[in-house]
């Protein structure tokens, strides 16, 4: 049987020192490469494109899709004005985000999203986002760890018959690098798992093509041979074969 073909939706890096200061890279932490390698899937770099509708075609290519994390989202695209806490965003990252979600779904191809990721699924189907727990969500605790990345830092508790349950049980560790989190859900998604101060941590799709939004990130905990988050690559691969 052939290996499914994974397309990670790309950032683009912007390069601040060395001999070339300001130029554009597309580019994904080697982390996802390798947690879709792990999990029995060949993975692809779908780059940021100026033309939108050339980049929504990126999906006649792939099997399924895994939005990886980067900057800020850019408020105004859940109808908010910018807070002070605000970090970066970089609206044709955003965009293309976007398209890409809306494209899968249309073709009906499984989507992984993982931190913002899980966050432009949440924003592609009308739902809304704090622009920065530690200001706006009262009691939130750290959700940047201060730890190695491959660490686990606090749990999560899942709902009864999830795709998430199935893969960390009802409580599970996860690490956090975000200080973004979903705020009203998206139409047609359930909240599967939280953190213990109420944050959201895992979104599914309950109808159409399978979606999981994730909140923490599971490469960089498979990169250091994590077997359960090494299994959710795997388990979302196997929907990417069926």
């Amino acid at each position: 049987m052939k290996k499914p073909v994974i397309g990670i939706a790309a950032n683009i890096l912007i390069v601040e020192g060395g001999t070339m200061p300001g130029i554009y890279r597309a580019y994904v932490n080697n982390d996802y490469v390798e947690s879709i390698e792990m999990g029995g899937g060949i993975p692809v770099l779908l780059p940021v494109l100026t033309n939108q509708e050339d980049g929504a075609r990126f999906l006649e290519l792939v099997d399924g899709l895994v939005l990886s994390g980067g900057y800020d989202v850019a408020p105004d695209l859940y109808g908010e004005q910018p807070s002070p806490l605000q970090g970066f965003t970089m609206r044709e990252v955003d965009t293309q985000y976007l398209q890409l979600i809306r494209e899968a779904d249309r073709r009906k191809k499984p989507v992984l999203g993982i931190c913002k990721g899980a966050q432009m699924m949440n924003v592609a189907f009308g739902g809304t986002l704090y622009q920065d727990l530690g200001s706006q969500l009262t009691g939130s605790f750290q959700h940047v760890q201060k730890a190695p990345r491959g660490d686990a830092t606090h749990m999560v508790d899942t709902e009864e018959e999830s795709f998430i349950k199935s893969i960390t049980g009802k409580r599970g560790w996860v690490n956090s690098f975000h200080h973004q989190a979903i705020k009203d859900m998206a139409e047609g998604f359930l909240v599967t798992a939280r953190a213990d101060d109420g944050v959201v941590e895992c979104i599914e799709r309950q109808e159409g093509s399978f979606m999981c939004g994730v909140q923490w990130h599971p490469e960089m905990m498979a990169k250091f041979q994590n077997e359960t988050m090494i299994n959710l690559f795997r388990q979302f691969i196997l929907k990417c074969m069926d």
